[in-house]
């Protein structure tokens, strides 16, 4: 299948390698999978929130079950950050003073909350949470091949695909090919819209489908071609990134 040139518009040319891709051939990719540290590396290009103290531990909160067992939770959605604040200064003020939004990216969190777990003495769970919205488009998504469906079960990953395998859509630039795989499907219809005007008959050809975070780990975990997960490359959400930046530029303003 021959390859046709598409560019991504400027609200998504950040660092990401995919910057001014061209678009190629429809894939259907093989079996997928890569060493955990290239994983997380991966991962780490996904800007997660937390609340955290003035020495930088996390907030850690109760349980629904009340049990001993503490929640920490990283917010992949800036604005769900920015309500967790919100709701501890309307609770206590004064408390409040000593909380900020942190940092990091989703592969150090995965790594965190993996050695947590391996803890036999282990009391803290973790959340990873997307916006509602973003849940609830997925799984509508996901309800129209799964009529069974009850909820969506976890961070929601979307993507394109087409034609008669409904393989995943295949990006080429300087002959090197990459899986796109979009946390925000704001972001991705951006593209599609796009793409939908510099090449229609392309555009015909697809659909947006949805994933879960840890089908999508789990896949490059678990199978044997490091080739194939290697093409694999996340899209943050792109109000993230920006809400990312602000949070980088409040640490690095120096102190009068």
């Amino acid at each position: 299948m021959r390859r046709l040139r598409f560019t991504l518009p400027n609200s998504l040319r950040h660092a990401c390698i995919l910057a001014c891709l061209m678009l190629a051939a429809l894939h259907t990719p093989a079996a997928l999978a890569l060493p955990e540290d290239k994983l997380i590396g991966k991962l780490n290009s996904i800007p997660v929130f937390t609340v955290v103290d003035a020495k930088g531990s996390p907030l850690l909160l109760k349980t629904k079950d009340k049990t001993e067992a503490a929640l920490l939770n990283f917010y992949l959605d800036a604005s769900l950050a920015q309500q967790a604040m919100q709701a501890i200064r309307k609770q206590d003020a004064k408390v409040a003073q000593g909380y900020k939004v942190s940092l990091t990216g989703l592969g150090q969190a995965y790594r965190v909350a993996k050695e947590q777990r391996q803890k036999k003495d282990n009391k803290v769970q973790f959340q990873f949470l997307s916006s509602p919205q973003s849940v609830q488009t997925a799984f509508d998504i996901a309800k129209k091949q799964n009529p069974q469906l009850k909820n969506f079960p976890s961070v929601p990953i979307f993507f394109l695909a087409g034609g008669p395998k409904k393989g995943i859509l295949t990006l080429n630039r300087d002959g090197k090919e990459y899986l796109p795989m979009f946390l925000s499907k704001d972001d991705l219809d951006r593209n599609l819209r796009e793409l939908k005007q510099t090449k229609p008959d392309m555009a015909k050809q697809l659909s947006v489908e949805v994933a879960t975070l840890d089908s999508v780990v789990g896949t490059i975990l678990d199978t044997k071609n490091d080739d194939e997960s290697s093409k694999i490359t996340f899209i943050p959400a792109q109000k993230a990134l920006e809400y990312a930046q602000t949070l980088q530029k409040s640490v690095n303003k120096p102190k009068s």
